[in-house]
Parts: structure tokens; sequence; C-alpha cells
């Protein structure tokens, strides 16, 4: 948004805003009661505050698919003419049918090439024995079938597939029999794929904690780097994580380096406990920035240094943003050679005519990477590929070990770093 905003030649003479939701993020349970009590105070809109009733609403919700199926179910059904969903996370087959979520826009690309590209380094390592966990719901079961086609393509095999339900109930009366499933299992490979937030992070945990060790080979939602939880050395091979490439933001740095918190009156963006941040060198355990000296900045008050990179769920946000943006200027622009007309739709005539221009947008966004909001006009995706380890105390190891790339033939779709590899792991 700071860069919208000083951009002349996006918006000019407008400005975007955020209005952080009262109490600050909401599980689940609070979603639904903010949700269901809006129902009865139509001014209550969730992370917006609306003056005007012809305002159009963006709402950005994610990570996990179910949260965003749920808040997409509820704005068709109350608010479907003036709401703009925007999800970032994993992309959802169900959240694409126009019908049932009309109003709802996936940022995500489709992960239709992540199981070849993983399959690509199995062959790359010689694993042709490779368990597989992964949630049992509709995006668990499509990856299932791709994964499938591509293993059965190149002669490697399943030692095991454990479809992990997603009640709690069902899940802890089937635990043991996931957890023998592993153990017994002669693989050292195994393929995790689905929500973070869902019994299979609950399995995959306590995986770890247990001391398995396997080399697992899953998204970059499962980056544990940034989960505040220390693992021991010897607790497991380590992570090979598949990203979408993207090219960095390197403003970003920037940014948060010169932020100067003080300087904005939002209690809640004052706060940013996520970044580990303290306020006095006497007191670390400070959580509010309102004893810091008036010309502090972020990089000064950093107790450890932090990933800068953009996460993919980091990347769709601010591609949502561009992306809004970019739709509404090309209304505004249209406006003013052309004369507007009344399409007789009442206060909400504007709302539509952004839904119209979301659609078809597409644009370049300042680091260069191609967006295209026409998802019948799927861009071939390119994964980065990282070799993941974590340390006791906080320390992780993160480096880039390779990249997957569609584009080129079958055969040399798949770069390795040998060398990163071997300064990640240790060996070859």
């Amino acid at each position: 948004m700071d860069e919208v905003n000083r951009n002349p030649d996006l918006l000019p003479n407008s400005s975007l805003v955020f209005d952080f939701p009262g109490g600050g993020c909401k599980t689940v349970p609070k979603l639904y009661n903010s949700l269901h009590f809006s129902i009865e105070n139509h001014d209550a809109h969730p992370n917006y505050n609306c003056d005007e009733e012809s305002e159009c609403i963006l709402i950005l919700s994610g990570p996990n698919w179910a949260i965003s199926e749920m808040v997409g179910t509820f704005l068709n059904f109350f608010m479907f003419q003036t709401v703009f969903q925007l999800t970032y996370g994993p992309f959802n087959p169900i959240l694409s049918d126009r019908e049932q979520f009309p109003s709802l826009y996936q940022m995500a690309p489709q992960d239709i090439y992540l199981a070849l590209a993983m399959v690509s380094l199995m062959l790359h390592f010689n694993w042709n024995w490779i368990g597989l966990a992964i949630s049992d719901n509709d995006q668990g079961t499509q990856f299932l079938s791709y994964l499938r086609r591509e293993m059965e393509k190149n002669t490697v095999c399943f030692a095991f597939v454990n479809m992990i339900p997603v009640k709690m109930h069902s899940y802890l009366s089937r635990a043991e029999v996931y957890f023998n499933q592993i153990m017994t299992s002669s693989t050292k490979v195994v393929v995790i794929y689905g929500d973070t937030d869902s019994t299979l992070a609950v399995s995959f945990r306590r995986w770890q904690s247990l001391g398995i060790q396997r080399i697992w080979v899953t998204t970059s939602q499962w980056d544990v780097t940034i989960w505040k939880s220390d693992f021991t050395l010897n607790s497991f091979h380590g992570i090979l994580a598949f990203a979408h490439h993207h090219a960095e933001i390197s403003s970003f740095k920037t940014f948060v380096q010169t932020l100067n918190p003080l300087k904005y009156s939002d209690e809640y963006l004052a706060k940013l406990e996520w970044m580990n941040l303290k306020c006095e060198l006497s007191d670390s355990k400070c959580k509010t920035l309102k004893n810091c000296i008036s010309n502090a900045s972020l990089q000064w008050l950093e107790v450890q240094t932090f990933d800068m990179a953009f996460s993919d769920d980091s990347y769709d946000i601010y591609n949502a943003v561009y992306t809004m943006a970019h739709a509404l200027h090309e209304m505004l622009l249209q406006q003013v050679y052309n004369q507007p007309v009344d399409n007789g739709r009442g206060p909400y005539a504007q709302c539509f005519k952004l839904h119209f221009f979301l659609r078809k947008t597409q644009f370049t966004n300042p680091v260069g990477d191609r967006v295209n909001m026409n998802q019948k006009e799927n861009l071939q995706e390119e994964y980065d590929i990282f070799q993941i380890w974590n340390f006791p105390y906080g320390l992780g190891l993160k480096v880039k070990i390779g990249e997957f790339s569609p584009h080129f033939p079958r055969g040399q779709q798949l770069h390795l770093y040998e060398d990163m590899i071997e300064h990640a792991t240790g060996s070859r």
C-alpha cells in the first residue's frame, strides 16, 4: 500500500487505506461470531469501517482454504454485491466455482506442475519408494491424482498413503495407525501436502517430536523456520520445500528497517510482535512500543534478524493489493474518457463495474512478475527448491538448492546446485 500510494501513475489523487479488525487477528470461532453478528448489523463489516453505504469492501482471507470457504459462503448469502474476497494460500479448486463463490478471487496459481516437480527431484536422487501424507479433502485428493499419474510414468512407487481426516475425532481414532505406517516403512522420503493449520499438521509435529528421521518433501507453507518451536539437531534429516518462484521485493527490507512504528497511530501496527522486537535493553519482554525512544527504527529494535524474503502467502497478499489498485485504476480511467451511465443497479453500481474489471486484470508488478486474474489462462508456474534445517533456540538454515521450470523439455526441467546441497547438508 505504501508503494501504491507513492506511485503517481497508479490511482493518482487517491490513497488506499487499511483498517485492522478490533481485537487483532481472529480465530475461526471468533470470525464466525463476527460474521454472524454482521447479519443483524449490516454496518459491522469484518475488517472494514464503512462510512458510506455505497463503499465496496475488500477482504483478504487465508491461508487456510476452509476459512476462505466459510467467509465466501457467508458473503455470497448476504453481501456479495459489495464485497471482493481475495484469498492467499494454496490454490483450491473448490474456491474457483463461480456459481458458489461469485465474489472470490484466488491469488495463488494452480499447482498443476507441483507433482511433476517433486517426481523429477525423486528421479534425480534415485528415490523410488516414497511415503505420502495428505489431508483427506478435495485439495489433497486432486494432488494425489497428479502425483500418482507422474509416479506411474516413472516407476516410482508408494510405500504408503496416509490420508489424514480433517475432523479431529476421526483423526484421533486412527492417529496410531498413521504413526505405525511411517515407523514400520523402510522409506526414508515422505511427501507432505495439505493445510498447515490442520490435523495433518498435528501428525507432522508429532512425528518430528518423536525423533522420526525422514527427508520431508513438501511446499513452502510448511517452512518451519517461521514456527516458534525448537527442534533438536538430529530429530529429522531435513525438509525439501517447493516454493513458487518470484522475484525478490528488495524495497521491503529497506521499508521495514527504516519504519518507525511511533509515526503510526494505529495500535495494532505499533505492536508488531511477529518481528520479535524489544523496547528497552532492560526489559526484553515488553510487547508494545510505548517505552521506545522516539527516533527508534525497527532495525534498532530487532532482537534477532529475521527472514526478509516474502513467503508464497505474503507474495499473494502483495499481488492482491496491486490487483485491486490496478482494477480500480482502470475503472476510474474509463470513467474519465466515457460519460458514466447508471446501469440501474443503485448505489452498488460501482462495485459491479469493479468486478468486471477485476476479472480481466493483467499487469506486471514492480518486481517484474506477471499477474493475470483470468484463471483460464494459467501461466506455467516455476518453483524454487529449498533445503531447510532447524536447530534449537530458533536458529534456522534455509538454502536454495535448485529450480524447476516446465518451460524446458522433459529431462531438463530440474536444475540443482550441487555445491549448495553440499553446503546445506554436509555431504552430496
